[in-house]
Order: structure tokens, then sequence, then C-alpha cells
């Protein structure tokens, strides 16, 4: 695939997000997190991410007595992607640099086994100190 420009960076925070529920993880806008794709429904978020604007959204699952009743937290964090790699197994290694926390308005359906939300940035606005465009990296570095 071609490299991406910076020009396709979005202008605004997108309308639907894709997150992973991850206990135990937190990520603060500024911050970065390393992950280890492994699972097919998160290699499958981030090859949609890499595919379109970088930006997944990390959050703390809520487990209710049912262990199979996953609820999400009610406030998550956006995250870019900074590094990829694949290794020979079929992993992703990824680094994520938090930019700007959410609270969930609603959850989405699903797209190919991942969850998805519809955020509300208004009130982490703060977070970003120059505008979403500024925060969101240039695609092409990714590339190298």
């Amino acid at each position: 695939m071609p490299a991406p420009t910076a020009d396709e960076s979005p202008a605004t925070p997108p309308a639907a997000l894709p997150v992973c529920p991850l206990t135990g993880s937190l990520l603060l806008p500024g911050n970065f997190m390393p992950l280890n794709i492994f699972e097919p429904r998160y290699v499958a978020m981030v090859d949609d991410a890499l595919a379109g604007d970088l930006v997944i959204g990390m959050i703390q699952p809520v487990r209710d007595t049912d262990e199979e009743a996953v609820r999400l937290q009610r406030v998550g964090s956006a995250g870019r992607i900074t590094s990829y790699s694949e290794t020979s197994d079929g992993r992703m290694l990824i680094s994520l640099t938090g930019v700007i926390r959410f609270d969930v308005l609603e959850e989405l359906a699903s797209i190919r086994g991942y969850r998805q939300v519809v955020p509300d940035w208004k009130p982490y606005s703060g977070d970003l100190d120059q505008g979403w465009q500024t925060a969101v990296a240039d695609r092409q570095r990714l590339d190298r």
C-alpha cells in the first residue's frame, strides 16, 4: 500500500472509535503504551486503524457477576499508533501514544469482532493543547 500523507490525518476526532478493553492498563494523554496484539479481533482492529486514522481507544472493562457480560467503564482514552511491527508468528507489536480522554456515549455494533463506541470528546478538550490534527502523528513515519 502506498505511504499515506500527513494530509490524511483527521482534522477532528473520529465519531466512532474502536476500543480495546484491557484490565489493569491505563493510557493517559502524552503517555505511551506498548501492546502485544495476538487475538484475531484485535489484529483486525489494528489492521483497520493502520488503514485509517491510526486511532484506537483503550478502556477498562467491568465484569458483572456473569463472566461473559463485560461492560465498559464510562471513560477511556484514545491513542494513536506511533510504532508498529509484525512478528513471524502473526502477532503485532504496537505502541500507542495517548491523545485525548473520552466519555462513552454509546456502544455500537462490533466490527470484525472488536468493539466500538461513540465517544464524547468535549469534557476533555483540554487534553489537546494545539488541536486534534496536531496531536495525530504523521503516518509516513510508520512506513519507514
